[in-house]
């Protein structure tokens, strides 16, 4: 029988306001409010059409584009120490690693790989 794994490896979201109470599931409701953003932006994000996501923000379809924005905004919030305010300000403001683009904007534009890169960058103190 082999032992359970150590309560560090368990992987519990920075941020539960993001999950559906009754379902679970990452909401894009929820997401676009943390975002700061219309649920219209997040859907045309993931390449969804906004009437859809609307009638149902949770839907199963949806989790692994949310998914992806959600690992997204958690590993903001987390560099900011749980400061949404803050990481809502780095969201907003250009960055000279992104081509003086702002963060928001290149997930409006759903260029998930160069932010996604240089969050790794900033999370293990690394020049981008």
């Amino acid at each position: 029988m082999s032992a359970a794994p150590p309560v560090e490896n368990i992987n519990i979201p920075l941020l539960p306001e993001l999950f559906n109470p009754q379902t679970h599931r990452l909401d894009a409701s929820r997401m676009a409010n943390a975002l700061g953003i219309p649920v219209g932006s997040v859907t045309a994000t993931i390449g969804r059409k906004a009437e859809g996501v609307r009638k149902r923000p949770d839907a199963e379809s949806l989790q692994t584009e949310l998914g992806r924005l959600y690992r997204i905004w958690e590993s903001m919030v987390e560099l900011y120490a749980g400061n949404q305010t803050n990481a809502r300000i780095f969201l907003n403001a250009p960055n000279r690693h992104l081509e003086n683009k702002t963060p928001l904007a290149l997930i409006k534009s759903g260029e998930f790989a160069a932010l996604e890169s240089l969050l790794a960058a900033m999370d293990l103190r690394q020049p981008a």
